[in-house]
């Protein structure tokens, strides 16, 4: 039973704190002497959630079971509020009859920022615009003076949109648990405002409605910043069109009318003299000057600008071979409505850099440094070479760099420039002269002050005994270890470094001295912001846990992970309470869910030889252009999981195509299974031979065996199941073989694909390989029509060796190679070309559908034929029937970018081969790998032995490609030529010449095409696509 209560007044504002701070002699609150001293029986925290107080118990120095103290329970209190977690902290003392005290601390908590959203925008501001505009940070202290401060912010954004007279209603919703409030913005727009009168002053030049049609703003106009800014764009851009590049378009004045909701510009304009730049001495286009004197983009005229346009003009010239050109300008005041910049040049003889000499070096081999240097020596490409002095002192300081990074603190490195070489006029030889002097070594790493992190669980360093020593290493080590702290939880570490002086050997010692701070940990996860998501999806995608050492680095990789899911449209990440004191921090993760649906389309187009032409009797084809458009929706986030249903259509004159799937990432909750199932139907011409429809279906789980370092698969296997019907149209081969290719089929096939990618980089490898192989059997016992095996290899390597070009790419060597085998059994087999296909009834042989065959040729293939025209072909029609077996040998080498005018460095070359073809059945393969031509070639050129004609040898093309580097990967433009193209039989409609008899061999087959025409397949091909071959 209490028999005295004393309530002491503990309380603490900022105000006292910083007094008390001040004058730390003065307690922050008084109670008597007689209860300095007498035991804290217990010590509680009110207003705030009991799990917390365990966190705060440990921090404060007055503990129960001790003395009271006052300088304890004022230091307490002090520590509580540098927590930044409350507001306000109040004090009371409670003494029980005769005994101890009982010490309660009342805390009014301080609460954060958690979700800002904005709802009822219209389409501009947009809500994310809005919510920008509020400036509220995720996880800072939420105080009333900035919720003003975004009030005030929104309806600015809103005024500078034309939304006069806008509503804004601010809604907050306060988690007490989590110390969060979401803060919700409803917007009611109200009507827009539009342009009233537009006026001018100044002296623009034109009249006040031609200044309207300029800039493309006239009254009843909606109101917008786009409006405004895009037409003073135009206003400026038309002066500058005229020469006034001086000249100054403001917005005056601008007035609301509330009563009209109207809004009235005044712009004030002054054009400013008409400014004309010239050139004296050299012809330089209008554009060149445009580029290279700022005069044009700054809008402004004075000694530094023009002198910056003269050096700029100096360096395009001697980019050019002007090697000795001198410029100078002068400025000419004709009146006052024209001013005059002509700038005199003086390019004093066109010159060659031949010779380009580097002496003195001794630690860096002279190929090392020319990679490292853009002054070049005249060649193919550069006519003249490439010089210019600020080239080559920029060369000079690079060099002077290099050394002092590598432990030549006292390099130098000097040029000379010597003209008239070896007596040939106007010849260039530059010499580059390197002192190394000395090197030093580090003699020896000493790392103090890393009391959580021990020495051998630091990052590798730059700084290592017995390696060169450099300021640059250093500063490079700072970086690291600051990093690595930061990512173990301790936000505040500082970094320094000494070096002692060389000794007598030039080694230095080196010294490290981190003073760590206070480590930071994991409080809670706290995750906002979903609303059909379910948490499990985020939870999992999490890299800390609570008692973690907060890291940013792993905030940033959860990041990623939810951005990857794809259901997110912005994910943010911070701390509660970034400014507190305190030990265990929160953090948060605030989302924002996607769109469920989405929409996209697009068009392009496809250019190579050997494109089908359905309807006409051309067995290579045609050569042209084949458009594509295509259509897509999909709904993500089905059932609250990163599931995805997609429907895409792609409509063109090869393919068109319905796909609807489903995917399941993380099957059985595992980051490394994939589950897909997918159906469409395709109808596509595969080859000049006929058009399959196809109705597929298929299920396919991808399994990731193992990971590249930085987590991208490296090792990939799927388990696939497909059932497809297939219908072949349009086929252009031997009648009697149109009955059973024609018919429906019905394929079930079991497959398995081994993935193992090991490319430096997916779209322009210069190292490493790639691997895939795929293997199926198809069996009636699978409710399949046909029986066949089905095997594909594929192997790729990149080998990247010589010196570097000026991108500092080097020369890479690529090869790939493909071995295709299918092997029919059971009733199915392949016939051979104009061997007769029975029907295929039940207990008869059957042939292999022509969709279910290898073929070859084209772009991604074999470049020395058409789409699709490498192998067997039907010898009535002379149209390819794919084959069983398939061999392609790639080889390609890939020359480094070389810098050309106007394109820089993103012109690139290659040479290649292709080696291969498609056969009849392996046998033929495997007969004939080394075969290089034909064989009997003769035999295809009359119609009694058509049926003779041989395509088993392997068939090699030879070209040059261009690639041209782009954000999404290399543009490619081959041009193959066939060396040894096979001949071929084929009946045509007309004869080859008047006098030509009807062939008894077509006319049997066709009585449509009666003469025999005999083919052979082109010997240029070329080809237009996007990314490498292979």
């Amino acid at each position: 039973m209490r028999l005295l209560t004393v309530a002491a007044a503990l309380l603490l504002s900022l105000y006292s704190l910083a007094q008390t701070a001040g004058q730390p002699n003065q307690p922050a609150f008084n109670f008597g002497q007689s209860y300095d001293g007498v035991m804290v029986q217990n010590i509680s925290f009110v207003g705030i959630p009991d799990p917390n107080s365990g966190s705060l118990m440990k921090i404060i120095p007055q503990k129960p079971g001790e003395p009271l103290d006052r300088e304890r329970v004022r230091e307490s209190i002090r520590v509580l509020y540098a927590t930044g977690r409350f507001a306000d902290i109040r004090g009371e003392i409670d003494r029980l009859s005769g005994g101890p005290v009982l010490l309660e601390f009342v805390l009014t908590p301080n609460y954060f920022v958690g979700e800002v959203r904005a709802e009822g925008a219209a389409a501009r501001p947009t809500a994310n615009q809005i919510v920008n505009a509020s400036k509220l940070q995720l996880g800072e202290v939420l105080a009333p003076e900035k919720i003003e401060r975004a009030l005030t912010n929104i309806r600015q954004l809103m005024e500078q949109e034309g939304y006069y007279h806008s509503e804004i209603q601010e809604q907050e919703k306060t988690h007490t648990d989590t110390q969060q409030v979401d803060v919700l913005f409803n917007i009611r727009p109200g009507e827009h405002a539009r342009v009233g009168q537009v006026l001018v002053t100044g002296n623009p030049g034109y009249s006040q409605g031609q200044i309207q049609d300029i800039a493309k703003i006239h009254p009843g106009d909606e109101v917008s910043v786009q409006l405004l800014s895009r037409a003073l764009d135009r206003l400026q851009k038309k002066y500058q069109k005229h020469s006034r590049l001086l000249a100054q378009v403001t917005i005056a004045k601008r007035v609301y009318r509330p009563s009209l909701n109207r809004v009235d510009y005044t712009f004030n304009i002054d054009p400013g003299p008409r400014v004309y730049i010239d050139t004296e001495g050299f012809k330089i286009s209008r554009g060149v000057l445009k580029k290279n004197v700022p005069v044009y983009e700054e809008n402004a005229v004075d000694d530094d600008l023009l002198n910056e346009g003269r050096r700029n003009l100096i360096s395009y010239l001697q980019k050019r071979g002007y090697f000795d050109a001198k410029v100078t300008f002068r400025k000419i005041s004709n009146s006052s409505n024209e001013f005059r910049v002509l700038y005199v040049i003086d390019p004093d003889g066109r010159h060659r850099l031949v010779r380009l000499e580097i002496i003195g070096n001794k630690y860096f081999t002279e190929e090392d440094l020319r990679e490292r240097l853009q002054v070049q020596v005249a060649g193919k490409f550069l006519s003249h070479g490439r010089y210019s002095q600020d080239l080559l002192n920029r060369d000079v300081r690079d060099l002077q760099a290099l050394y002092k990074d590598n432990g030549f603190e006292q390099a130098k490195v000097t040029s000379a420039v010597l003209d008239n070489y070896e007596g040939r006029e106007n010849d260039l030889d530059v010499r580059i002269s390197i002192e190394e002097g000395p090197q030093s070594k580090v003699l020896s790493l000493n790392i103090a002050g890393n009391q959580h992190i021990p020495e051998d669980q630091f990052p590798a360093l730059n700084v290592v005994p017995g390696q060169p020593f450099s300021q640059a290493a250093i500063a490079s080590d700072r970086d690291i270890v600051l990093n690595h702290y930061l990512n173990r939880g301790f936000p505040n570490a500082t970094f320094e470094a000494s070096a002692s002086p060389p000794d007598e050997q030039n080694r230095i010692a080196v010294t490290y001295t981190v003073n760590e701070g206070d480590q930071v940990f994991v409080d809670r996860v706290i995750v906002s912001g979903l609303e059909n998501t379910r948490p499990f999806v985020v939870q999992r995608e999490i890299k800390m846990k609570p008692g973690d050492p907060l890291s940013q680095v792993k905030m940033l990789e959860t990041q990623k992970n939810l951005y990857d899911l794809g259901i997110f449209s912005q994910v943010d990440t911070a701390v509660q309470n970034p400014d507190g004191s305190i030990r265990d921090k929160n953090m948060l993760i605030d989302v924002q869910e996607a769109r469920r649906y989405t929409f996209n389309y697009g068009i392009g187009l496809e250019f190579q030889t050997g494109q089908p032409s359905i309807g006409t009797n051309q067995p290579l084809g045609s050569t042209g252009v084949s458009p594509r458009v295509s259509f897509g929706v999909t709904r993500l986030n089905l059932r609250g999981r990163n599931h995805t249903v997609s429907f895409k259509a792609n409509v063109g004159r090869l393919q068109q195509r319905g796909l609807l799937s489903y995917d399941a990432p993380r099957w059985f909750n595992s980051p490394d299974w994939r589950l897909t199932f997918t159906t469409f139907y395709d109808n596509t011409v595969d080859v000049t031979t006929f058009t399959s429809q196809r109705l597929e279906g298929s299920a396919q789980a991808e399994q990731i065996v193992s990971r590249r370092a930085d987590g991208s698969p490296s090792t990939l296997i799927d388990y696939k199941v497909t059932y497809r019907r297939v219908r072949a149209s349009d086929i252009q081969i031997s009648p009697n073989q149109v009955p059973i290719l024609s018919l429906p089929t019905r394929v079930g096939i079991p497959s398995i694909s081994l993935i193992r990618n090991r490319r430096d980089n997916d779209l322009d490898s210069t190292r490493g390989s790639y691997t895939t192989v795929d293997a199926g059997v198809a069996d009636s016992h699978l409710a399949s029509e046909v029986d066949f095996g089905r095997a594909l290899i594929q192997n790729s390597t990149y080998y990247s060796f010589g010196k570097r070009g000026p991108a500092g790419k080097p020369y890479v060597f690529a090869r790939s190679t493909r071995i295709g085998i299918e092997a029919p059994f059971g009733n199915t087999f392949m016939p051979f070309p104009g061997e007769k296909c029975e029907s295929g009834a039940a207990g008869e042989p059957t042939c292999l559908p022509l969709a279910e065959r290898f073929f070859s040729g084209g772009g991604n293939s074999h470049r020395g034929f058409g789409l699709n025209q490498a192998g067997p072909r039907d010898p009535f029609s002379g149209f390819p029937l794919g084959g069983t077996a398939l061999f392609l040998n790639n080889l390609e080498l890939r020359f480094p970018a070389s810098t050309l005018p106007f394109v820089q460095d993103n012109i690139s070359f290659v040479i290649f081969h292709d080696a291969g073809n498609v056969f009849t059945n392996s046998h033929e393969l495997f007969h004939n790998l080394l075969r290089w031509s034909q064989k009997n070639s003769g035999l295809c050129a009359q119609d009694s032995s058509a049926l003779q004609c041989n395509y088993s040898y392997i068939s090699h093309a030879l070209g040059v490609g261009v690639r041209y580097k782009t954000p999404i990967g290399p543009v490619r433009f081959d041009f193959g030529y066939n060396l040894n193209p096979p001949a071929f039989p084929s009946c045509q409609s007309s004869p080859r010449n008047p006098s030509q008899p009807v062939s008894s061999f077509c006319s049997s087959a066709d009585s449509t095409a009666p003469f025999f025409v005999p083919q052979k397949a082109s010997h240029f091909n070329i080809y237009f696509s996007i990314g490498q071959t292979f």
